[in-house]
């Protein structure tokens, strides 16, 4: 059965939070928020602030759900919305993307069952109907060495790939930039 896809928002909210508390807040608290903020800044409850853009659809994502919880998402969006880390783009000389894909959750329950690919599908999906534009992501070259799930937080270059995303960049060892033009539907 081909797993539903919902895009975060006020309806799904509850959703969301519920993952969330079930996860700490994932990454020590996180909330998904780190992307939003530019380097330095700090905010009172990273909670409050999600919420906050969520209400006012200034955060995106792509949630796969299996039932009624939420297996996992990937997060989406233009720079504006999600300015952090965006020093290597420009390091390597390239244009910024029209939009980001700047990580992945998936709930330790439904690892290992293809949540990230439907979550990059979604996003791209989702993408296309905001307009399209060239999109980045972010994956580990993981070079067939085995890495826990707690590092593949942006996506691995073999999953980018199948969904046709080329590669243009390398952000070090093993972080990439991949690209890939999504059109309008």
């Amino acid at each position: 059965m081909a797993p539903i896809i919902k895009e975060l928002g006020t309806a799904t909210w509850p959703d969301f939070v519920r993952v969330m508390d079930k996860h700490n807040g994932v990454w020590n608290g996180c909330w998904c928020v780190a992307f939003h903020l530019h380097r330095g800044e700090k905010v009172a409850s990273n909670r409050r602030l999600k919420e906050k853009l969520v209400k006012s659809d200034r955060s995106h994502a792509a949630l796969v759900y299996d039932g009624d919880d939420i297996a996992g998402w990937c997060q989406f969006g233009p720079p504006s919305e999600l300015p952090a880390r965006m020093g290597g783009v420009a390091r390597l000389g390239l244009e910024p993307p029209d939009w980001r894909i700047t990580c992945f959750f998936v709930d330790r329950d439904h690892r290992r069952q293809g949540v990230s690919e439907a979550a990059l599908a979604g996003a791209i999906r989702m993408i296309a109907r905001e307009g399209g534009g060239s999109v980045d992501g972010y994956p580990v070259a993981t070079r067939g060495k085995p890495y826990s799930s707690s590092f593949l937080w942006s996506g691995t270059e073999s999953m980018f790939t199948k969904a046709g995303f080329q590669k243009i960049g390398e952000l070090g060892s093993s972080k990439l930039v991949m690209r890939k033009l999504v059109r309008r539907r």
